[in-house]
Formats: structure tokens, C-alpha cells, sequence
């Protein structure tokens, strides 16, 4: 007897031994040999591979729809059941997928636009010198606003070609062992090409203060010169932001695949309301009080202070959610007792 054998026996045992429920045995065996049999292909050792498959395998209340089993599962009672999320088979799954990956481009573009819309009025003034003329703040102000619209607008075209794959996206459906084998040889299939992006991403915002140390160092006290490391670095971030970005479609796909919730996305996750509206508003505020002070006084060798500030205060706020969410789990667990 296989290990996968004995973890079924196990795992239908509290069930009535039906015919249908010993189809539906057969067929998750076979599921789960499938996927065994792929990550054994991509160089796992056999154990590894049974002990991953049967990681990954959820509880077979998820599957009871896909494989018609809901009756056994409840008894066999015929009353009247809650209505259950629809499955979601591997054909729309794929579908999803496809979706993702052609819509790929859009994110990686369209977050680097917000970070380059200040680039070309600073440059301008930089340009200009000391006097900033009016043709050169109109233009840069010009410019900063249609890269902004820009990017909304790239964003909001491709919410609502997504819009078709909604019960994905919002996990409204149920998690089949079809689709999680997809899932799960998604993020194989891309694992070293979004840890490479990564690796460059993380590379390309390290070496980002470089060109405004260079430029603070190599330039007069009152020059404008210190404007073109501001750009160099703008530049920086918004091509890791590309890089990175253009490759985590995949990881974002799997992970709306698997139904897992982004445990950093206060705004999405946090059992606060207080918090998930402040999270929602957070970075914006801090972009804005960023590019405000910077513009306003123009010393942008100190403006910087405020992303490690921000960074820090937004940990803190993760903090204060855990423990709110602490706080209401202890409390429920009484009245779950009693």
C-alpha cells in the first residue's frame, strides 16, 4: 500500500463506503498520483514529492462539489443545504491565467508612471537653473499630470477586463485539486525567473541613492545639479518597479488560484476598519507629504527622511492589526468553548 493509499484510507474513513464515494477515492488518486508524478519529473525524490502533494491537498469538504460527493458528506440528510461558491474548473482557471499573463504589462507600467511624473519637471528645472522660467514649470507640471492620468487609466482599463474573472479574483469559488495542481506548477514553472527579477529589482533600489550621493558631492552648494541625481534615481526605482513587476504575475495568479490572502495588504486583511481605511490611504499620504515638502523647499537630500519614517510608522501599524486581530480571536474562543 502506497503512502497516498493510506493517507485516503485515513482521510474517507469517517464517510459511508458508497459507490460513489469509492469513485471518488479513485478519482482523487489518481489526481494526486498525477501531480506526484509531475514534481517527480521536475527532480523531487519520491517522498518529497508525496509529502508535497499531500501538503498541498486541502480537506475534502473543498473537492465534494467537483467530485459529487456533498451528499455523503452531509449524511446523506435531504434538507436544504447553504449555497456553496461554484467550482471553479481548470479550463476557467487557465483562462484566468491567460488573462493574467497577457494583462502582465500593464501594472509593470503603469506604477513606474507614478514615480516618473515628477521626472520631467525636475529635470526641466534643473535645466533651467536657479530661475525655474514659467515654460519649463508648465510643461513639468503638464507632463506630471498626463503620466498620472496615464497610469490611472492603464489601471482602470485593465480592472475592467478582469472584470470577467471576478470569482477568482475575489476567491469566490471552490478550490478543486485540478486547479491547485495548476497552481502549484505555475509557481514552479516561474520560480527562478521572479527570483532573478527580484534579485535585479532589489539591486537596481539599493544602488538608487547613488546618483543623488555622486550628484550632492561632485555639484556647487547652490546648484541645481543635485536635481539630476533626484532623476537618475526616480529612473532607478521605476525600473525595478518594472522588473519586478512585469514578473509577479504569476505569483499573484497562483495565489488568487489557491485562495490565500495577501497578509501584507492591510487594506484587505486587517480585521479593523479604522486600519484597513488608513492602510488604503497610507502610502499615498506619504507620496504626497514626500513630493510637497520636497517641492515646497527644494532640499531633496533631506526630503528623503520620510520613507524610512513612513516604513517604520506602517510597521507599526501591521503591529497594532495583529494584535487587534489577536485581541478578537481571544475573545472568540470563549464563546466558542461555551
Amino acid at each position: 500500500m502506497t503512502v497516498i493509499d493510506s493517507y485516503l484510507d485515513t482521510l474517507f474513513a469517517p464517510y459511508p463506503d458508497t459507490p460513489r464515494m469509492r469513485e471518488a477515492r479513485s478519482e482523487l488518486r489518481a489526481l494526486m498520483e498525477d501531480q506526484q508524478q509531475a514534481l517527480m519529473d521536475a527532480g523531487r525524490t519520491e517522498s518529497q514529492a508525496v509529502g508535497a502533494v499531500i501538503a498541498e491537498f486541502g480537506s475534502l469538504e473543498e473537492v465534494a462539489a467537483e467530485l459529487g460527493i456533498g451528499a455523503e458528506l452531509s449524511g446523506g440528510s435531504g434538507g436544504a443545504q447553504p449555497a456553496a461558491d461554484p467550482v471553479l474548473d481548470r479550463e476557467q482557471a487557465e483562462r484566468y491565467v491567460e488573462a493574467m499573463r497577457r494583462g502582465r504589462w500593464v501594472p509593470a507600467v503603469a506604477i513606474p508612471m507614478f514615480v516618473l511624473a515628477a521626472l520631467p519637471l525636475l529635470f526641466l528645472i534643473a535645466v533651467s537653473g536657479e530661475s525655474p522660467t514659467g515654460w519649463a514649470l508648465g510643461v513639468g507640471l503638464t507632463t506630471l499630470l498626463v503620466l498620472v492620468a496615464g497610469g490611472v487609466l492603464l489601471l482602470v482599463l485593465h480592472g475592467s477586463r478582469m472584470e470577467e474573472h471576478a470569482e477568482v479574483t475575489e476567491g469566490r469559488f471552490t478550490l478543486t485539486p485540478a486547479v491547485r495542481e495548476l497552481a502549484s506548477s505555475l509557481r514552479r514553472e516561474h520560480r527562478r525567473e521572479r527570483a532573478l527579477a527580484l534579485g535585479a529589482a532589489i539591486l537596481l533600489w539599493i544602488l538608487a541613492a547613488v546618483p543623488v550621493i555622486l550628484a550632492g558631492v561632485l555639484s556647487a552648494p547652490d546648484s541645481t545639479a543635485p536635481l539630476y541625481g533626484v532623476c537618475g534615481t526616480l529612473a532607478m526605482v521605476a525600473l525595478g518597479l518594472f522588473v519586478v513587476l512585469r514578473s509577479g504575475w504569476s505569483e499573484t495568479a497562483a495565489g488568487a488560484l489557491l485562495q490565500e490572502a495577501d497578509e501584507d495588504d492591510l487594506a484587505a486583511t486587517s480585521s479593523s476598519p479604522a486600519i484597513r481605511a488608513i492602510a488604503a490611504l497610507y502610502w499615498p499620504v506619504a507620496a504626497a507629504i514626500f513630493l510637497g515638502w520636497s517641492f515646497l523647499t527644494g532640499d531633496w537630500g533631506i526630503t528623503w527622511v520620510v520613507w524610512p519614517v513612513a516604513g517604520v510608522l506602517y510597521g507599526g501599524l501591521w503591529s497594532l492589526s495583529a494584535a487587534i486581530g489577536s485581541s478578537d480571536d481571544a475573545q472568540r474562543s470563549p464563546a466558542r468553548r461555551a
